[in-house]
């Protein structure tokens, strides 16, 4: 039986999409709910969460400065802040 993929979930697998992307690393087994500047053999430093933050601005068609790198701590607060813009597409 195949599981039924909500937008919650959607979001989800896009986000971390997004931050595997900008990190260059598989996030597969990293928990959504952990700090990213935790991240074994990644730099997630003030330039690479402003690097994430324009990424997903992208890939979510928001305007410029919509997040900002207190919304991309962890994978989970940046699915919350996408939910609270309402802005994917």
């Amino acid at each position: 039986m195949t599981e039924a993929v909500t937008p919650a979930v959607e979001l989800a697998d896009r986000v971390r999409a997004v931050v595997e992307g900008a990190l260059g690393r598989s996030l597969d087994d990293w928990p959504a709910d952990m700090s990213l500047t935790e991240f074994p053999s990644a730099t997630y430093d003030s330039l690479m969460q402003l690097e994430v933050a324009t990424r997903l601005e992208r890939e979510f068609g928001l305007e410029t400065g919509a997040l900002d790198t207190g919304d991309v701590g962890t994978l989970d607060s940046v699915a919350a802040r996408l939910a609270e813009l309402d802005g994917p597409s």
